[in-house]
């Protein structure tokens, strides 16, 4: 086998590999289609509409994922905003700067919670990450606890 064959396997041999990889680092339960991993994937539905809503800017798509008594927290227990109407004013606030985007570096789903590590960019102190505990209940966000840095 020349040079050009040994590169060609071992390009074919590192992509089998990585797409090997990639196939069982995703954990079997997953994919299972057992009632856990239903449940998991209806959770992560709802938090990852509401994200595309904010990152579309579009408030009221936004707050349809929040039930009307939602409540929003700074960790560990420091309530910031009660109920919908404060949602929207802070959301309005921040929908107002059209470069703001978040994205997910990493999720954790445990029963009834979906927790994010989040990163925002486009405001004007910069890029900010936090991580967000969205509690859920009867498919609506009930509560968001933020730690921060």
């Amino acid at each position: 086998m020349g040079i050009l064959g040994r590169v060609y396997f071992a390009s074919v041999a590192a992509a089998a590999c990585v797409l090997l990889c990639a196939c069982t680092a995703t954990s079997p339960a997953r994919n299972s289609g057992d009632p856990t991993s239903r449940k998991n994937a209806a959770l992560e539905a709802i938090i990852d509409a509401q994200l595309a809503a904010y990152n579309r800017r579009d408030v009221e798509e936004f707050l349809s994922h929040y039930s009307d008594d939602a409540k929003l927290f700074d960790y560990p227990n420091q309530s910031t905003e009660s109920g919908k109407d404060q949602l929207r004013a802070r959301y309005t606030r921040s929908f107002a700067n059209k470069d703001i985007r978040a994205v997910i570096v990493d999720r954790i789903v445990f029963d009834r919670f979906v927790i994010d590590h989040e990163r925002i960019t486009g405001r004007p102190d910069g890029t900010s990450e936090a991580v967000a505990v969205y509690e859920l209940k009867d498919g609506k966000i009930v509560a968001v606890t933020f730690l921060k840095p």
